[in-house]
């Protein structure tokens, strides 16, 4: 029986175990290489679990807009401030003005002219210009023709020369503006030659610029108009205070009070007149004016208070005068007061002959309100002054006055026509018919 048992060879037994472990083998590394294989795409409708999505990248805040204050906006003021007179920055809501200057390296020129022509269809029988009126009879009148040129030198030098073309009664041409002015510093600045004497807010604004066809009569007739001297002025903090200081030939009156003051340009220099001192005070404390008298750009509120003083000494009489005035612009609106007194004092030893031998105090008040329906387009205005030409004394020379009319303005108020109604009263004596209605067209630069 043990002879029958059959023993299987080692070698077999080996040969077993190494086909099993070749197998092992061999699937273990089919399924090593199956993990690193991406993943197959799964069939359709076969069930497979997405993907999660990239996380989106967070965009960056975008800057907050950057919102000027008040604070912020001053230096831009301060510098336009600075680049011209003292008065209201350049207005930016008049661009076609601005294209009138060409510049030329460090020059810059301005034309400089003013076209005033009358129409007058009805003018009272007793009206007389010399006293004030609008004319003597119906007709046609040039009331101004100006024509000059103003240079600019970057922001430290101004000059401006211009004549009147005609424009008085002799019909000879003169010189209006002849000066200049050294204007670095706003706060100090230097201006010497012909100008407007600095007395009157009124006086001080241009013809160019006022709400009806004329300044006041009180103004015309009680403030000197153009003179030669010098002037400093200047203004500090944003015009919270506005101040000019000047000496002038001294300003010479007329015999008669509505003939006003006698505009003498001393070709051959100071012979009679002496020497006059001027000062004025102001203050645009909110915001600065623009320089019409009517807020033609419907600005926001602002308004502006000013006092003046000037004494002439004159070789024949001295004449002190002061003065006080208000402007309001509110968004269109404009209300504006002015008073002025004068007294004309004759010098006991005088030097030159003159008609009046006593002294005469004299009075003027102007109140006006106007609105620009239409902005830059339309406007209307009314006036009333009182004048007492003698205050000690009631006689015609007593007057009230009202104007009133609409003005129609194109091209940045470039261009403009009124219509004016004038009614003038004589509170004593005999009652004058000297109204008038004034049609007048007018071009102003810049």
């Amino acid at each position: 029986m043990s002879r029958s048992l059959e023993v299987v060879p080692s070698g077999g037994l080996l040969r077993t175990h190494s086909i099993w472990l070749a197998a092992a083998l061999s699937l273990s590394a089919g399924t090593a290489w199956a993990q690193d294989e991406p993943p197959a795409d799964p069939e359709p409708g076969a069930d497979a679990v997405p993907a999660e999505p990239e996380p989106k990248p967070e965009p960056e805040p975008k800057p907050k807009p950057v919102v000027k204050t008040e604070a912020d906006a001053k230096p831009e003021k301060k510098q336009l401030a600075e680049e011209g007179a003292p008065g209201p920055p350049i207005d930016s809501e008049r661009p076609l003005r601005n294209l009138l200057k060409l510049t030329v390296g460090p020059l810059s020129f301005l034309p400089v002219v003013l076209i005033q022509a009358q129409v007058l269809p009805y003018v009272g029988d007793d009206a007389l210009a010399q006293q004030g009126d609008a004319a003597d009879s119906e007709g046609f009148r040039l009331r101004r023709g100006r024509l000059g040129l103003e240079l600019q030198l970057l922001d430290q030098g101004r000059s401006r020369v211009s004549v009147e073309l005609g424009s008085r009664e002799d019909g000879a041409a003169r010189i209006h503006d002849a000066w200049l002015a050294y204007v670095g510093l706003p706060f100090f600045q230097v201006w010497g030659g012909a100008m407007t004497v600095p007395f009157s807010r009124s006086a001080i604004a241009g013809s160019g610029d006022q709400s009806l066809t004329e300044r006041p009569l009180s103004v015309r007739v009680m403030t000197p108009g153009q003179q030669v001297g010098v002037v400093v002025r200047g203004e500090v903090a944003e015009r919270a205070l506005i101040y000019d200081a000047g000496v002038f030939n001294g300003f010479s009156r007329t015999d008669q009070f509505f003939g006003g003051y006698a505009q003498n340009y001393a070709p051959f220099g100071n012979r009679f007149e002496g020497l006059a001192y001027v000062a004025r005070l102001a203050t645009e404390p909110i915001g600065a004016l623009t320089p019409t008298i009517a807020d033609e750009t419907h600005q926001k509120p602002a308004f502006g208070v000013g006092a003046n003083y000037h004494y002439s000494d004159g070789s024949a009489r001295g004449i002190h005068a002061v003065g006080g005035d208000a402007l309001l612009h509110v968004y269109g609106f404009h209300l504006l007061a002015e008073a002025l007194f004068m007294d004309v004092v004759p010098k006991s030893d005088p030097e030159e002959p003159a008609n009046a031998v006593a002294e005469i105090e004299s009075l003027g008040i102007v109140t006006e309100v106007g609105y620009s329906i239409l902005k830059d387009l339309l406007g209307v205005t009314l006036r009333f002054e009182y004048i007492d030409s003698a205050m000690g004394a009631d006689d015609e020379g007593d007057n009230w006055l009202l104007g009133s009319g609409p003005t129609m303005m194109f091209f940045d108020g470039m261009v403009r026509g009124t219509a004016e109604f004038q009614h003038r009263e004589e509170i004593n004596g005999v009652s004058l018919s000297n109204d008038g209605l004034v049609f007048q067209v007018q071009l102003v630069a810049p």
